[in-house]
Order: C-alpha cells, then sequence, then structure tokens
C-alpha cells in the first residue's frame, strides 16, 4: 500500500511576483558567425578587424566582462581584449543580436593555421575566408 506523506500533499503559495521557470521553454539563440582578418583597432568595449582578401572591414561590440581570446599556440587562453595588439590576424566568432555583433570568442592565429582552418571547414561545408 502507497502512502503519500503529508508535505508532498500540500501546495505552499509563492510569495507574488515569484518567477517560475519554464524547464521546457529554450530561448532562440542567435546562429554563431565567424569573420577573420587583420586586427586594426582595439578600444574598450569594441574590436574592428580587416579582411584583406575581401576588403571588409567589421567593428564589433566587446561585453565589458569579455574574457574569450585564445592564441593557436596555448600561450593565451581566456585572456582579456587588451592583450590583442593591433596588427594579428585575429578569427572573431560573434552573434548578431539587435543587429549588432556581438563578440563571443576571439582566435589570435598565423595566416598557415587559418589557411588550414578554412581547408577543415570546407570539409564540413562551413565557409570561412583567410585575409590574404
Amino acid at each position: 500500500m502507497w502512502f503519500v506523506p503529508a508535505l508532498v500533499a500540500q501546495s505552499v503559495a509563492l510569495p507574488p511576483n515569484t518567477p517560475i521557470p519554464c524547464l521546457i521553454c529554450k530561448p532562440e539563440s542567435a546562429p554563431t558567425l565567424t569573420f577573420s582578418g587583420t586586427v586594426q583597432l582595439v578600444a574598450p568595449g569594441r574590436i574592428r578587424v580587416f579582411n584583406g582578401k575581401t576588403h571588409q572591414t567589421m567593428g564589433f561590440i566587446v561585453p565589458a566582462d569579455f574574457r574569450g581570446v585564445e592564441s593557436s599556440d596555448g600561450k593565451l587562453k581566456n585572456a582579456p581584449l587588451t592583450r590583442v595588439p593591433a596588427g594579428l590576424l585575429a578569427r572573431v566568432t560573434y552573434r548578431t543580436v539587435n543587429d549588432r555583433p556581438i563578440v563571443t570568442h576571439v582566435m589570435l592565429l598565423t595566416i598557415d593555421q587559418c589557411r588550414a582552418l578554412m581547408a577543415a571547414e570546407r570539409l564540413n561545408n562551413a565557409a570561412s575566408d583567410c585575409p590574404d
């Protein structure tokens, strides 16, 4: 014979304005995009990158607590944006929120590493471009 404990059977009133999390809801996330090029400008809250192959320049918004800079040689990991000097080759991963590109990750690369990454992505049908 099964019994229900008294505590489980009772309902408890929640305080007014208590947020109730949705366990099956999932907010739509913006697709992740990439842009490779030479870093032109690093300033608090923003970074600008130029791709010499396509002659495009893109500016990105950088969140205040951003620590997503990595180097391909492993010397930098979870570093702040202040560690990126102008003139380096970078691959910026970003999301577009309200028509504004927001940085999620920055990978510092050499041109050979960029070409190898581009070749690997072609096998997966994920196109990217190196700025050479």
